[in-house]
């Protein structure tokens, strides 16, 4: 059976299986995870095409699986010294690119024991053939972390360090500085998840903070930026996107409790402040990213948080999975 048709099947059945530690909220219903191969870990990046072909990055090797509709999983790309991760990808389909950010997160030892992070960048990847069209290093030593794409092609990057938007105009080399915040900075990790609505405003989130950000053009002059109120604090708030009736569904990655969510937040409300969060599933292993079509959610499950804690480094996962969920 083709995994859109089980899909299907799965849609009209009225018990699902659940893994034994997660918990489903009535307003989304869990369908069966992907497994991904033996042989690729830290899956973070995640992106579809029309036909509902799956582009997965890993955070820590540059690898890009592809899945195509019929369940076919074969390695895109392979990762090399400029794309070493694939923290983030977005396609931008019309044009037939596949863009991605790509921080060195965890660095490499030298010989003499300090660690050594390469220069943060983005890329660009012609789907076709699977060649590299560009490596942009992030201005002034920023970290790029997540990306939008609009409709002709730019692509906006939240910068982690430098409290700040970037973008790419189309057909160009050089990220713009877009709109300066103090307010995204923060002591460890700022700007991270970031999503982009049909009209053109822009939500990014603070990952240690926890908070979230509305960004939106103006006709003359600077962004507008203004602070979303929320009901609390979210834990590492990471990738978002905006379902097709408007919510905001975003990862909670949790790197201090370990118990990671999805979310949804309707940022569109009007007269309820502070803003309510609905927590789709919950006990999710480091969601980092996810993708969605229609009412399917495609979420990357890391499982990175044990390389960040003393001890644990060496605790490898024995296998990697996108968790997929259908809102109701």
């Amino acid at each position: 059976m083709k995994r859109r048709e089980f899909l299907l099947v799965l849609g009209c059945a009225s018990t699902i299986v659940l893994s034994s530690n997660q918990s489903i909220d009535a307003s989304a219903r869990e369908l069966e995870p992907i497994e991904l191969p033996a042989s690729f870990q830290y899956p973070n990046g995640i992106s579809h095409g029309s036909d509902g072909t799956l582009y997965i990055g890993s955070i820590t090797s540059g690898q890009i699986l592809r899945i195509t509709p019929d369940d076919k999983t074969e390695i895109f790309f392979p990762g090399n010294n400029e794309v070493f991760a694939a923290t983030a990808l977005r396609l931008d389909e019309p044009r037939g690119i596949l863009w991605g950010s790509s921080p060195d997160f965890l660095g490499t030892r030298s010989a003499n024991g300090e660690t050594v992070h390469r220069p943060p960048r983005i890329f660009a990847i012609d789907v076709r053939s699977g060649n590299v069209l560009q490596v942009i290093f992030m201005p002034e030593g920023g970290f790029g972390n997540d990306l939008a794409i609009d409709p002709d092609g730019g692509v906006y990057v939240t910068d982690s360090t430098l409290a700040r938007i970037h973008y790419l105009a189309p057909g160009t080399s050089q990220l713009q500085t877009w709109v300066i915040d103090e307010r995204f900075r923060a002591e460890r990790i700022g700007l991270a998840g970031i999503a982009r609505r049909s009209d053109g405003v822009l939500i990014v989130g603070n990952y240690s903070n926890g908070s979230l950000f509305k960004v939106m053009s103006q006709l003359e002059g600077s962004p507008t930026v203004e602070e979303i109120p929320l009901e609390r604090s979210l834990e590492n708030p990471e990738g978002m996107q905006f379902s097709p009736e408007g919510s905001l569904i975003l990862t909670e990655g949790a790197a201090t409790s370990g118990n990671g969510n999805l979310l949804r937040i309707n940022i569109l409300a009007t007269g309820t402040t502070p803003t309510p969060i609905e927590t789709l599933a919950s006990d999710l292993k480091s969601p980092v990213n996810l993708t969605l079509v229609g009412q399917e959610i495609w979420v990357t499950e890391s499982q990175i948080r044990h390389r960040l804690r003393p001890g644990q480094e060496a605790e490898v996962p024995d296998r990697f999975f996108v968790r997929r969920f259908k809102l109701l």
